[in-house]
């Protein structure tokens, strides 16, 4: 029972339980008496749903509390455990700044024993620095420490009392060992086994941060890595794996943080726990037992693990080959099978050292290969006398270390030991040497030091150098400056003109320049020498005073000659009053204006002297800049030219004034490109611009607006031509009229002149041609973009709306009884006058603004004119994705020159029920695309005159005779398929070229339509001409065969000469002095010798000429040995045969024109290879 209460009381100190019945315990006195509880005389609680409300709340208020209490709990529990984590992390931090300073402070202390040492007193500091540095690393318990102790040594600085000085603390760090011609760092083994405990990595890299630090040109000369032969012996090869890993780890870790490549010396120490060691060794001398056992390997060799194997191999080999010996020496049995299984056991270990060397030292792909320089194999027996130091057996026992495990002085003499070191490893020391890339990163920063600081030097002693020389230089020029102007101010007449100032002002205005205010904050001006804030003052002062005295009075006087000499001029005459007026009443000064006028000015009378101008305008503005005195001015010239302006036209001055108006309102001008949307492109020269007055906004803000008030400015308050004078109502409407009449007149030529300037552009391929109807006609519509601009800006608001706006305008003119009366009873006259110039701007755009309707679309003539460039966009189309654009191209092209009609034509019809320029761009891309489809045409018959013409053209009759001079003749029927009626030439011409070229007296002319041909060369129809008039002389009308009917008949025969005859095939025609007949024959012979010949005798019968041939062109190839020349029309030749003076003539009559015979024909037809080139 009591278990019970104690159980029951427990949970009630809960604070969850005891909350929970507190809340229950609220909630049942607010359920009892809620009810007296009311807000303006309401109850809060008194039904049934309000108290299981108030139930509710009640315990989502416990729960809310609870929870909170949850999370407060674990936040402090958290922080608890933070700040375990926090102590802790400080706690190792602690420990490794610890264990890390311990080991800087002994090295900074070993480094002060060699700087101080007697030892090595006669040695500089820096050979001192050279000193080998070797450091002994290994697994704990490896001998690293004995090896040393043992080694046979001499360490002088680490004597005291004749024994070396060790202690337990110091063995939990490194020691240094001060040899005579070397140090040697024996590393505590724990940071070899850095897998035992994390927090020696950090102090073991921040070490050997510490020891590259304090030599950087060497850190060590090399390492001794001793591993315990008992390694070697486990039965676990995965330990051997392990211990390997460790190695490879450390030495990789050297390598990186010292940066250098040093040599590995591998000692297996311990070698005495292998069976037969003692008994093999034990009858050595002290001077054997300080001899190299082991083997040093040259250059890569060391990375190899066969060549390792193989070498401790042949160790085994020597030991093997004395063991014999050792045994007729050895008289104890016992010790004699121990002799006998020492090079058993080296054997043993043969495959585990290669194992391990393998792992430690050979390269892999993370991995460099260690520069593994020997291994050696050496021993310190077990002492027979071994002694603990009284206070390192009490540190023992503080620490709670088995005096085993102490350190001991021990004077046992090592195995293999002395001369290892003296022999082998320091007289290397020069092998270890830095990486490559670390010295060149040491030379670049020593390099970058030596050149920053050399710089800085320079820098400094240049700065001050600089300083003192440009301030004596800045002097010089000032007194050059000065005696330039002391010269020029001597020799200035007052007569003198602007120009003839400049020497003068320029020097004293380069003077205010030679110490210019941003130089001041020039670092080679802060060296103390600078004078410039007071001679700056100084030079500006004189500069003002002459600009003042010199410039002023000239410009005056040059304004003052303009208005005298311009009283004819009231264009020229109104802006030089204006500022010549401004020099005296500075309430109307506009500076902006006067360097503007005076500008002009110079750039009139100093015309290709711009860089005078320059200056003048220089000068000009500082005077403005600095100030002046109102200047006297000529007051008889002044109201004599303002009577005169009185008398000019109005109506111009006022719309002048309202184009200089709208230039300082920064009006927006209207550059087509930013209305014609994305597919502008389809149009050239859209970057004309249109004056932002000429717009409807500026028609609106500037003209309605401000119309009325210049006049009334120019007449009531132009300041320049003085008091205005009375004015009747009508002279002020005409006055506003006739400014309308300028304005619109100017308004119609900009907008007539941009919409005119926009034309198609050209297109180059069919491609181009479809894309530009798509854009035209797309979405984007930049036709509807500009006739829709065109409209906006050229559709004035009605009457009524003019007179309200203007009559608003006018009220807020300043109170002027005449100017009321204008807004009030004459502005429906100016309306009346004004009306036609609005409405010619309307007359002259109707045609364009009748093709939109009022919501901006296309009306129905301009809908049917889109849809007729859709239609050839889509006949385009159809040509471009057919298989044979070009011939697709062709048909097209051949039924339009033939009369049919298509889109092409449809275009044109209907662009000539458009206004322009609408007009011309619809028959511009009408152009387009039939140029298009001109040169797709023309690459198809290209294409078909290379496949039908030209190829039988090359095979069979080029370079051959009769057209040219070859031993190889045209055949009959190549000749025939090629030139008779209806073959390849006559065919070829019919079907592809006879739609495209006219004939007109004997000759081919190409047809045009619209600008645009077939484009055939010249050179191209000349030469099919050739080929029909061939076609013509061989085969008539209608041949299809070559049939040339000639006569022959003697023209002449030589009174020496016996006889002439003519052969031709078996036929023969001798002719004799007599009567002259004429003989009929056929080209070519057919059935028969084709066998021409001349032959001429004289009255003994020898043949004086004799040449004949044979072939079917045999009569030809005879012809060419004679001259041949026309007799009588194109249809007679004459035949001169002659040798020896002998003569014969014969006269050959064609049936044809030209003759056939005559060859010039056949020699000069050649076909070109293109019909456009």
């Amino acid at each position: 029972m009591k278990s019970f209460f104690n159980s029951l009381m427990t949970i009630l100190k809960k604070t969850w339980c005891w909350s929970l019945l507190c809340t229950l315990f609220i909630a049942l006195l607010l359920c009892l008496f809620g009810k007296h509880i009311a807000i303006a005389n309401t109850p809060l609680i008194e039904t049934t749903t309000g108290k299981v409300l108030t139930v509710f709340i009640c315990l989502l208020l416990w729960g809310s509390f609870n929870l909170t209490l949850l999370w407060l709990a674990k936040r402090e529990a958290q922080k608890d455990e933070n700040k375990e984590a926090y102590e802790a992390a400080q706690s190792e931090l602690a420990y490794i700044q610890e264990h890390t300073s311990t080991l800087k402070e002994k090295l900074d202390a070993a480094i002060a024993t060699i700087k101080r040492a007697g030892l090595y007193g006669k040695l500089s500091n820096n050979v001192k620095y050279q000193l080998p540095w070797y450091m002994i690393i290994g697994p704990q318990n490896s001998g690293k420490t004995t090896l040393l102790e043992c080694s046979g040594l001499d360490f002088p600085l680490n004597q005291t009392d004749g024994h070396y000085t060790r202690d337990i603390q110091n063995s939990q760090h490194c020691e240094w060992y001060f040899a005579n011609h070397a140090v040697l760092l024996d590393a505590a083994g724990r940071f070899f086994d850095l897998h035992e405990n994390e927090l020696n990595k950090p102090i073991w890299n921040r070490f050997l941060k510490a020891l590259h630090s304090k030599r950087r040109r060497r850190p060590l000369n090399g390492v001794i890595l001793t591993i315990d032969i008992t390694t070697l012996q486990s039965p676990d090869e995965s330990s051997i794996e392990v211990q390997a890993r460790y190695v490879r780890e450390r030495l990789q870790e050297i390598r990186h943080e010292l940066n250098s490549d040093m040599p590995i010396y591998f000692l297996l120490t311990k070698m005495d726990k292998v069976e037969g060691f003692e008994p093999f060794f034990s009858s050595l001398s002290r001077e054997e037992m300080d001899q190299v056992f082991g083997v040093t390997f040259n250059e890569g060799e060391g990375q190899k693990a066969d060549k390792i194997k193989q070498e401790f191999e042949k160790l085994i080999l020597r030991i093997d080959s004395q063991v014999m010996a050792k045994l007729h020496d050895e008289r104890d049995v016992m010790k004699r099978a121990e002799l006998l299984q020492f090079p058993r056991q080296l054997s043993f270990l043969a495959e585990r050292l290669a194992l391990f060397s393998e792992l430690a030292f050979t390269k892999t792909r993370y991995h460099q290969a260690s520069h593994l320089r020997g291994l050696y194999l050496t021993s310190v027996p077990t002492p027979i006398n071994t002694h603990t130091d009284p206070s390192t057996s009490n540190i023992g026992q503080n620490l709670g270390i088995s005096s085993r495990v102490l350190p001991t002085y021990q004077h046992q003499r090592g195995f293999f030991i002395r001369k290892l070191l003296d022999d082998v490893i320091f007289p290397n020391s020069e092998l270890s040497t830095l990486n490559e890339n670390y010295e060149k990163r040491v030379k670049l920063k020593n390099i970058a030091i030596y050149a920053s600081s050399f710089a800085l030097v320079i820098g400094l002693g240049s700065l001050w150098a600089t300083s003192f020389l440009n301030n004596h230089n800045k002097q010089q020029q000032l007194l050059e400056l000065a005696g330039d102007y002391n010269q020029n101010i001597v020799h200035l007449s007052p007569l003198a003109p602007s120009i003839e100032l400049l020497p003068t002002l320029d020097a004293l205005l380069k003077a205010t320049q030679v110490y210019s205010e941003e130089e001041d904050n020039f670092p080679e001006n802060m060296a103390g020498l600078q004078q410039g804030k007071t001679l700056r003052v100084t030079t500006k002062n004189a500069y003002h005073q002459q600009l003042v005295e010199l410039l002023l009075p000239k410009i005056t006087s040059e304004l003052e000659y303009q208005v005298t000499n311009n009283q004819d001029n009231r264009e020229f005459l109104t802006p030089s009053l204006r500022a010549y007026l401004m020099l005296n009443l500075h309430e109307h000064l506009d500076t902006s204006y006067l360097k503007q006028w005076m500008g002009l000015h110079w750039s009139y009378i100093y015309s290709g002297s711009a860089t005078e101008q320059s200056s003048l305008q220089t000068h000009f503005s500082n005077l403005l800049d600095i100030g002046f005195e109102p200047v006297s001015l000529n007051d008889n010239l002044v109201a004599k030219s303002r009577k005169y302006l009185r008398e000019a036209d109005t109506s111009a001055l006022v719309y002048q004034q309202l184009k200089q108006d709208a230039k300082e309102m920064n009006l927006r001008d209207i550059k087509l490109s930013d209305h014609l949307g994305p597919n502008q492109n389809i149009f050239n020269h859209t970057s004309t611009l249109i004056p932002g007055l000429y717009t409807q906004e500026g028609y609106q803000r500037v003209f309605l607006n401000k119309g009325l008030d210049q006049v009334k400015q120019l007449i009531d308050e132009n300041w320049v031509i003085g008091l205005s004078s009375d004015l009747s109502t009508n002279e002020i409407r005409a006055l506003y009229a006739e400014v309308e009449d300028l304005y619109f007149h100017d308004y119609i030529l900009y907008w007539k002149e941009a919409v005119d300037q926009l034309q198609i552009k050209p297109v180059n391929n069919i491609d181009e041609a479809i894309l530009q109807i798509a854009n035209m006609t797309g979405s984007s519509q930049p036709v509807l973009k500009l006739l829709n601009l065109v409209r906006e800006n050229t559709t004035f608001i009605d009457q009524a709306q003019l007179a309200s706006n203007a009559t608003k305008t006018t009220k807020k003119l300043p109170i002027n009884t005449k100017l009321k009366k204008v807004a009030s009873l004459g502005l429906h006259s100016v309306e009346e006058r004004s009306q036609s110039a609005r409405k010619a701007v309307s007359n002259q755009f109707e045609p364009l603004n009748l093709l939109l309707t009022d919501k901006a679309q296309a009306t129905i003539p301009l809908e049917d004119a889109l849809v007729v460039i859709n239609e050839l966009s889509g006949r385009l189309s159809m040509v471009k994705f057919s298989p044979n654009p070009d011939q697709a191209a062709f048909k097209i092209a051949r039924d339009r020159m033939q009369g049919i009609p298509n889109e092409l034509n449809d275009i044109r019809v209907m662009a000539e029920t458009l206004p322009q320029p609408l007009q011309q761009w619809w028959k511009q891309i009408s152009n387009n695309a039939w140029g298009i489809t001109l040169n797709h045409s023309r690459d198809y018959i290209q294409m078909v005159y290379h496949d039908k013409v030209v190829t039988h053209y090359d095979v069979a009759l080029s370079g051959r005779y009769p057209f040219t001079n070859s031993n190889q003749d045209v055949n009959i029927p190549d000749f025939d398929e090629f030139f008779q009626n209806g073959g390849i030439l006559d065919s070829f011409f019919n079907a592809y070229l006879a739609s495209f070229v006219n004939k007109q007296k004997g000759k081919f002319t190409q047809k045009a339509l619209h600008g645009h041909s077939l484009g055939l060369s010249k050179s191209f129809l000349n030469q099919y001409n050739y080929g029909l008039t061939i076609q013509r002389m061989f085969y008539g009308s209608k041949g299809k065969e070559a049939n040339v009917s000639f006569r022959i008949a003697p023209f002449e025969l030589d009174a020496s000469a016996l006889q002439s005859t003519f052969y031709y095939g078996k036929k023969k025609f001798a002719y004799r002095h007599g009567p002259i007949q004429k003989k009929r024959f056929t080209w070519p012979i057919t059935n028969q010798r084709q066998y021409v010949s001349f032959v001429l005798q004289d009255l003994s019968g020898t043949k004086v000429v004799n040449q004949q041939n044979s072939g079917p062109w045999a009569f030809f190839r005879v012809l060419d040995k004679f001259s041949v020349n026309k007799y009588r029309g194109n249809d007679v030749i004459k035949l001169d045969l002659e040798n020896k003076g002998m003569k014969a003539k014969y006269l050959i009559y064609s049936d044809r024109t030209p003759n056939p015979f005559n060859r010039k024909i056949l020699t000069n037809f050649y076909l070109p290879k293109r019909i456009n080139g």
